[in-house]
């Protein structure tokens, strides 16, 4: 089994430093949205969540299947 090329972590980094930003902002800001305004920024709060997860996710099958093939050679 051939080793797979890991993925670029600073996509992801840029993705957790921007939902970091985002919570923060509704956090300190919260009670001066209104309902359609928070429904939409915890929207995307949890579309780079699940960016984040698909790439942790993915990047942890790579490292699993690259153990792997490392045992295989040995």
């Amino acid at each position: 089994m051939p080793i797979q090329e890991r993925q670029d972590i600073q996509g992801v980094n840029v993705k957790a430093e921007q939902l970091n930003a985002l919570m923060q902002t509704i956090h300190a800001h919260h009670e001066q949205f209104d309902r359609h305004q928070l429904d939409g920024l915890l929207g995307l709060a949890y579309d780079l969540a699940s960016l984040i997860y698909s790439w942790t996710e993915k990047e942890e099958t790579i490292v699993l299947a690259n153990e792997d093939a490392q045992r295989e050679i040995k």
